[in-house]
């Protein structure tokens, strides 16, 4: 009698498992389309990057690390645009032409800047600009509260019209 009670319980175990992982699997979103990977010109757009402090290395990161320890680190999905692993000038503007690795659709520009240790106690902006010529595709600050380091992503999508060079 045990055995059976044992077998019982094993059965209703299982079994329950099994059903909560098939019925949580048809409740799953459909699948994402696959991103449009057309790229744009690369001469037609410039990258702006204006820190309002002199962003130097983090003493604290770890010195294994080369990306942790930049002062300045700019990325364009997994692409890196810009490091720098030395004390940059505060509000000189930073400029990265021929901005590689734009496509048509979604794209996203990661940012992350040290502000100096000197500096614990003030708030910190960077602000980051992409031109194509004379016309802005975005215009975005990120800021430190309180000596934080200044890092965010800033999501923006080109479309055709954009990629084209032309106004319609």
């Amino acid at each position: 009698m045990r055995f059976a009670l044992v077998a019982l319980i094993w059965l209703i175990m299982v079994g329950g498992l099994t059903l909560y992982i098939r019925q949580r699997d048809s409740r799953l979103p459909p699948a994402i389309r696959t991103p449009i990977t057309e790229a744009v010109p690369l001469e037609e757009y410039v990258l702006e990057i204006t820190p309002t402090f002199s962003p130097e290395p983090d003493p604290f990161a770890l010195q294994s690390d080369p990306a942790a320890s930049a002062s300045l680190v700019v990325r364009l999905g997994e692409r890196e645009l810009f490091r720098s692993g030395k004390a940059l000038p505060a509000g000189k503007s930073i400029t990265v032409h021929k901005v590689a690795g734009l496509v048509a659709g979604h794209n996203e520009l990661y940012l992350q800047a040290s502000p100096p240790t000197s500096e614990a106690l003030l708030d910190h902006a960077v602000r980051a600009r992409l031109l194509q010529g004379a016309r802005v595709i975005f215009d975005q600050t990120l800021w430190g509260v309180s000596g934080a380091t200044v890092a965010g992503a800033i999501p923006f999508n080109l479309d055709k019209r954009e990629e084209a060079g032309h106004d319609h």
